[in-house]
């Protein structure tokens, strides 16, 4: 081939190949973008289920949540088809989407998995974790607890969830860690409502105590005791909080009757 014609043909190739290149790389850096966007419009609206800015049985306002999260409808009502899967919105068919208000049926069986999984998870931790491991878990327990004193507990739930997520971690059991991870997504507003009672978070604080002991001791026997009954009382307490709610609201209900046939006679 003539030279002329070969660096020609190779410069036009070069120039095809540059141009396709740039063509595809804007479409991917987009959905990246859009991925983020997406991903952090999820994690907010999560944390204001777990967090009780929406209650339970909560209606979505969707161009509230526009105007709050300074997004569009699009992330949002994609947003809510992620918490759809994971629990925490019920989609309504033409009628928009509220918070899940799960039976106590559905918590009591949620907890009851979660309590055996994480049994299971710490049994084996405390034969097969290194020193390390066990150091790393005493720096977030201890951690944990200056937020109990402080009476951070938004901090505390935090630490408390990553402490219960190290555990399964440390149990190298990929299939155990991707269901543990599933269901604690839909116990985490449970979990957070639970500790609302002073009662059940100092008591949870010394749970966590026992738990730690018997971890540094390698009680795997007890760690799995104390454990599987911690995440049970935690079940309890959010059920036990529900009742009482609901409980409240029926009285401030009948009370409010009971005063309007009073004015009225």
């Amino acid at each position: 081939m003539n030279p002329s014609i070969k660096a020609t043909v190779e410069n036009s190739t070069s120039a095809v190949d540059s141009s396709e290149i740039n063509q595809i790389s804007v479409p991917i850096e987009e959905r990246r973008r859009r991925k983020g966007i997406y991903a952090d419009t999820c994690g907010r609206i999560r944390d204001m289920i777990v967090y009780g800015e929406l209650a339970s049985g909560d209606r979505i306002n969707e161009l509230s949540l526009c105007e709050l999260l300074s997004v569009s409808r699009t992330p949002i009502r994609e947003a809510l088809k992620v918490l759809a899967g994971e629990g925490l919105i019920e989609l309504l068919p033409n009628r928009g989407s509220r918070v899940s208000t799960p039976s106590s049926a559905e918590i009591t069986n949620l907890f009851a998995i979660i309590a055996a999984l994480e049994r299971l998870a710490i049994e084996s931790v405390a034969v097969i974790a290194t020193e390390e491991n066990l150091m790393y878990l005493r720096s977030l327990h201890d951690e944990m607890r200056l937020c109990h004193f402080a009476q951070d507990r938004e901090r505390y739930f935090d630490l408390n969830h990553l402490i219960h997520e190290t555990i399964i971690n440390m149990a190298c059991n990929p299939q155990l860690t991707r269901l543990h991870a599933d269901l604690m997504t839909r116990a985490r507003r449970p979990r957070f409502i639970a500790i609302a009672n002073k009662a059940r978070w100092e008591e949870s604080v010394k749970e966590h105590d026992l738990l730690m002991g018997a971890l540094e001791l390698r009680d795997a026997r007890f760690a799995g005791e104390i454990l599987s009954r911690h995440v049970f009382k935690t079940g309890a307490a959010y059920l036990n909080s529900i009742e009482t709610f609901t409980d409240l609201t029926k009285s401030k209900s009948e009370k409010s009757k009971h005063l309007k046939k009073i004015k009225k006679c």
